[in-house]
């Protein structure tokens, strides 16, 4: 009961809306001092913390800005690297292209020119074994009509003899000289 009791005494000595000049005079005293003390010892070391803080934020924030040109620099120079692979490896194929084709060109007309070859020795070897059959059958003819000759001198017939004496021997002859 005795903080109720005290109550009404603390009521008696002034009200809230009542001034008094000494408490007024020491509150602001106390406040001024303690804004003093505040500015004296706390007020520049926050102000130099925020002030630390806003420059390493804004270092954050440029080197952040510089990290990411620096990547899109790069992105781009990939970009630039990758198309000229694109475009060495397209060139790496046209150029492997036309080479099978020139090879495949060369190759062809060098089968072509041994065919030839090989043709124009086939037709000279025909014509030497032409040539020779030619004058192996002349030889034969030659020797044929020498035979039939002497055999019309030695008979010395008429034109009708002549003939039947000529069919006979040719008939006399084996197959393979008449062939």
């Amino acid at each position: 009961m005795s903080a109720v009791a005290a109550l009404p005494t603390v009521l008696a000595a002034g009200g809230i809306t009542d001034i008094n000049p000494g408490l007024t005079i020491w509150t602001g005293i106390t406040f001024l001092l303690l804004l003093f003390v505040l500015r004296r010892f706390a007020w520049g070391p926050i102000v130099g913390m925020l002030d630390e803080r806003e420059r390493t934020i804004r270092e954050a924030l440029e080197q952040a800005k510089h990290e990411r040109l620096q990547a899109e620099k790069l992105l781009a120079e990939q970009k630039e690297a990758l198309a000229h692979a694109q475009r060495e490896a397209a060139e790496l194929a046209r150029r492997s292209q036309q080479e099978v084709e020139a090879l495949r060109q060369d190759l062809t007309a060098r089968a072509q020119r041994e065919a030839d070859a090989m043709l124009a020795d086939a037709r000279k070897q025909v014509a030497e074994e032409l040539g020779r059959a030619r004058a192996e059958l002349k030889a034969e003819v030659v020797d044929l009509a020498i035979d039939a000759a002497a055999q019309l001198i030695k008979a010395n017939l008429d034109t009708k003899a002549q003939r039947t004496l000529v069919e006979e021997y040719i008939s006399q002859l084996p197959r393979e000289k008449v062939s």
